[in-house]
Formats: C-alpha cells, structure tokens, sequence
C-alpha cells in the first residue's frame, strides 16, 4: 500500500509538471506567433532599411532592460516562489532599484546610439523604441516573472499572448493608418508596449501594500549585481550579431537578418520554458 501511494503522488506530481509546463510553453509559442504576425505587419509597412533599424534597436533595448533594476527581479521571483507574503517589500525595493538605475540606462543608450545609430536613425525613434523595451515590456515580463513564481503559470502565459496581441495590433494599425515612417512607427510600438505593461500591472500583479525594507534589500544586493552582470554579459552577446550586421552590412542586410533570426527563435521554445521550471524547481 506505501509503495502503491508513493506511485500515485509521483503520477499526480509529473502530470501537474506537464500541466505547468504546457501552460508556459503555449504563452512562449502564442507570443512567437503574434510576434511573426506583427514583424511580418511592421516589416509590410516599412522599408528593409527602417526595418533593421527598428529590429536593432530593440534588441539594444533588450540589452539595456538587463541594467533596469540592477538584476533585483532575481530576489523579487525568489520571494514570489517562497515567501510570497513578501512580494509587496521586494516590489518596493524592485522600484526603487529600477529609479536609480534610469541614468546609467540612459548613458549606456546615448553610447549605443552614437556608435551604431548616429546618422541612421533619429533620436527620437531609438528612444522611443529603448523606452518601450526597457519601461514597458521589461515591467511586463516582471509581472510574468512573479505570475510563475507564484506557480500562476497560465496567467503568466495568458499577459505573454496578450501583450503580443496588442503589439500585432498596433502593427495593422500602423500599416493601415501610419504614414510609413520609422518615427511613427516606433510611437505606435511605444503606445502598445505602454497599453500592455499597463494592462498586466492593473489586472495581473498580486495586490500587496508596498512596504519599505531596506535591511532585506542589503542582504540581497550582491546577489543582485551580479545577477544582473550575468545578464547584461548574456543579453549582449545574444543580440551582439544584429548590432554587427547593422555597422558592417548596413540597415539593408540589418533589415533581412532580423527576420530570419524571428524563425530561428522557434527552435528555443521548448528548452526556455522548461528553463524556467528547473529554475524554479531548485530555488523551493
């Protein structure tokens, strides 16, 4: 009888695993397919050139959201997956992280866009396209990130697929509306990425009160950093390619590369979502 009970907790367990993992990886493939939808749309309404421009600068905001925060998103996922009666110190602490981090953020960009996109591409559309990366859909994977902390998988994967929604909307909106520019372009990017952060935070973020610790946030600063480094180092060698293929081919073949890599990125599907149920799986 122990043994025959000890079997049926390990089916139960194993059938719950896949469940989870099922649930992250419909968000990731949901979010692949919209994504699709929405470069294909982007790509229709703007030129190879601009298009590069704008791939390129997302992924240089990719890497600039890893600096957002100092890498404190680490401690507050800790938190949701075992203590969540916690999350509202760690999100204060979280906040005022990302506030400090703003100006290295913003010299780290001005950098970027003096080496790669000075005279290519308009100030005005590379922040935009930065502050959509960095502000709005970096707070939106951290609502993610607290969703499957908590084990709310599909939640998680239901503001992945939404998000992605409205971005592929904006994208129609701006082919059938917009004038074709980079600039209007990257504002309806920036006005989508807003819509969904906003959206996520209002109806998906636990509702804790906020409270400030600073005793928890020392204990958990070298964690942090070096969280962060490892990300900075991992992002930037991950999107280094494009930053290349843009200085040395130019926005044109920036244009067609970046849309090739949207088919590659099918290929990780499977192993990041079940990266994430290691992570957690090790941290309880």
């Amino acid at each position: 009888m122990p043994a025959y009970s000890y079997l049926i907790d390990r089916l139960k367990g194993n059938v719950a695993f896949l469940r989870d993992y099922a649930s992250l990886l419909s968000g990731s493939a949901g979010r692949l397919v919209l994504s699709l939808a929405y470069f294909v749309s982007v790509a229709n309404g703007l030129t190879v050139a601009d298009f590069g421009l704008f791939a390129t600068a997302s992924a240089t905001g990719i890497v600039l959201s890893r600096i957002a925060g100092f890498g404190f998103v680490s401690p507050l996922y800790r938190t949701a997956t075992r203590r969540p009666r916690l999350i509202g110190a760690y999100t204060a602490g979280f906040l005022a992280a990302l506030v400090a981090s703003l100006p290295l953020v913003a010299i780290a960009a001005t950098g970027f866009f003096l080496v790669f996109f000075d005279g290519e591409m308009g100030p005005a559309a590379f922040v935009a396209v930065v502050v959509a990366e960095v502000l709005c859909w970096r707070l939106l994977e951290v609502v993610v990130i607290v969703a499957n902390g908590m084990g709310r998988f599909f939640v998680g994967a239901v503001i992945v697929i939404a998000g992605s929604a409205v971005r592929a909307l904006a994208a129609l909106l701006f082919v059938g509306l917009g004038d074709g520019t980079l600039l209007t372009w990257s504002l309806f990017y920036l006005g989508a990425n807003a819509l969904a952060m906003l959206g996520a935070v209002a109806l998906c973020y636990p509702r804790r009160r906020l409270r400030w610790t600073p005793h928890l946030y020392l204990a958990r600063l070298r964690d942090s950093l070096s969280v962060a480094g490892a990300e900075i180092v991992f992002y930037l060698q991950s999107e280094l390619d494009k930053l290349l293929v843009l200085s040395i081919g130019g926005p044109q073949t920036a244009g067609i590369y970046a849309i090739l890599m949207r088919l590659v990125d099918l290929t990780a599907l499977p192993v990041r979502s079940f990266n994430t149920m290691l992570v957690q799986k090790l941290m309880r």
